[in-house]
């Protein structure tokens, strides 16, 4: 690598942290910062090394650019987390969400660190994608339920024990989690598909008496412009008491000390990145980065 600009080390090292990086052609190894998501290729010879490695607080998931099961696939390669390879039987296998099924189509590290070892050429073409990814944990106690019901990258705690809103708030943020936000529709209907709509959750919503406005609290954001699914004949009670926001198949304005159960998410986003360098190295000519 020492023709390869160190110029050149900056550029790939700015566009991999903010779009996601594919190595080519297939280097035999190195190290790999991930700002958000990368690519690489299965090299052609055997014994490479990567050294992977994203930001504090985050864990790294593995996945087939091309889909697929991990189990086909293992004999190529193999994935350290720490010391030893971690193996598929000790993945975290979610009730709900994207991890559900039997095949384990994303592998998830346990750290912000791994060393994936390529043991022998495939046959075929054989990339993997790399995101950077929160841990989601099987439940949060209990009377809880997690799962990645949206993508392969996030996390969701549905928490089945009877709180007001103000004291889900401290539970999800006792668990590095916040009181759901909703995004948009897509998002609202996997909450229900995974937990049901035969009771109420809260979330952050939150209706400022004075200014009339209604804000996500856990991300301060104000409802509109944006996604609002209220239920019919709703808002209806934010002349008395009802300031906080549930949901049941609709949106529901209730009164804040009510009792109801609650739904806690994490992204990636939600933590402060390290300010470690994002920085590519390979042990071949030439490396590029491309945008997905």
């Amino acid at each position: 690598m020492a023709n390869f600009p160190a110029f050149g080390f900056l550029i790939l090292s700015l566009l991999g942290s903010i779009y996601g990086s594919a190595i080519e052609p297939r280097a035999c190894g190195g190290s790999l910062y991930v700002g958000d998501e990368a690519v690489i290729e299965a090299p052609f010879q055997e014994n490479c090394k990567w050294q992977i490695q994203t930001d504090e607080k985050h864990v790294l998931a593995f996945s087939l650019v091309h889909g697929g099961n991990f189990e086909e696939v293992l004999e190529f390669f193999s994935i350290h987390d720490g010391i030893d390879a971690t193996e598929l039987k000790n993945q975290i296998h979610h009730e709900v969400g994207l991890t559900s099924g039997e095949s384990i189509t994303t592998f998830y590290t346990t750290s912000a660190e791994a060393e994936v070892r390529f043991k022998k050429m495939p046959t075929s073409t054989l990339k993997l994608k790399i995101q950077k990814a929160v841990y989601c944990p099987f439940n949060l106690g209990s009377e809880s339920q997690c799962g990645r019901i949206i993508d392969e990258t996030s996390c969701y705690c549905a928490t089945f024990t009877k709180r007001g809103q103000g004291n889900h708030t401290t539970y999800c943020t006792e668990n590095e989690m916040k009181l759901l936000s909703i995004e948009d529709l897509p998002e609202e209907n996997r909450i229900y598909d995974a937990w049901g709509t035969l009771v109420n959750f809260w979330t952050s919503g939150t209706h400022n008496k004075t200014t009339g406005i209604w804000t996500w609290s856990s991300t301060m954001t104000n409802f509109y412009p944006g996604f609002a699914n209220w239920a019919p004949f709703e808002p209806n009670n934010t002349l008395v008491d009802g300031n906080c926001l549930t949901i049941k198949s609709g949106w529901f304005d209730d009164p804040c000390a009510n009792l109801y159960d609650a739904v806690c998410e994490s992204h990636p986003e939600d933590f402060v990145t390290s300010t470690t360098e994002a920085i590519v190295s390979t042990t071949t000519e030439y490396a590029t980065t491309i945008a997905f």
